[in-house]
């Protein structure tokens, strides 16, 4: 799921959350803190709340990580979770 993704990916970069945030902001213009990366990054951190679209595109182009593959477990995850528990 996108938290995993985004924590593994910044961790295979070799950066920590600041490191990241500054990156984000330099190169696309989009102001994150460490604290909102670290509500990113948090599995528990419930999906319409989780990320904001500016956010997601700039930190997945530049982690390089595939949105289809993510779109598709978040949506069978948001399926089981809370489609099918009404």
């Amino acid at each position: 799921m996108l938290p995993e993704a985004i924590k593994k990916a910044r961790l295979q970069h070799g950066m920590s959350q600041m490191d990241l945030v500054r990156k984000i902001e330099n190169v696309y213009h989009v102001s994150l803190s460490s604290s909102m990366l670290s509500r990113y990054e948090n599995p528990n951190t419930p999906l319409p709340n989780r990320i904001s679209l500016p956010a997601l595109f700039a930190l997945t182009d530049y982690l390089k990580i595939d949105l289809n593959t993510i779109a598709t477990q978040e949506m069978n995850n948001w399926t089981k979770n809370y489609i099918n528990k009404s």
